[in-house]
């Protein structure tokens, strides 16, 4: 997700639409502060469980929050990083399209998302 981030804000200061950086349109502007906040909570809700873990501690919802949060909001960012490189985006040259299907395989493989949320929920009593 960094090295996705950083290359959509490197690719929005280069691309110029209407005589400026499209990073300067507020809706291309917008989804990279998303994919931004996306980051680095994911970064957190990981650093936690393991943090957690470190420590000896039980950490089965942290973790599966941590998995959970993480895969999706890769599917996002990547569905993001598309729109901002338009067309660019969907050609294989670009390689966002591999991030896009190597995100949504992450909500599939190692505990899909279904799975993630009932870990959850049964840890929150339900």
């Amino acid at each position: 997700m960094q090295r996705q981030l950083e290359a959509c804000v490197r690719y929005a200061r280069e691309r110029k639409q209407f005589g400026q950086a499209i990073g300067k349109f507020q809706s291309v502007a917008g989804k990279v502060a998303d994919m931004y906040l996306r980051l680095e909570a994911a970064r957190l809700l990981v650093y936690r469980a393991a943090w957690l873990a470190q420590q000896g501690k039980l950490a089965v919802a942290e973790a599966a929050a941590a998995k959970l949060f993480t895969s999706e909001a890769w599917v996002q960012s990547s569905l993001d990083a598309i729109q901002i490189h338009g067309a660019y985006g969907y050609m294989k040259e670009a390689g966002i399209e591999r991030d896009l299907r190597d995100a949504v395989a992450g909500t599939i493989y190692s505990g899909t998302s279904e799975i993630q949320r009932v870990i959850l929920s049964r840890m929150l009593g339900l």
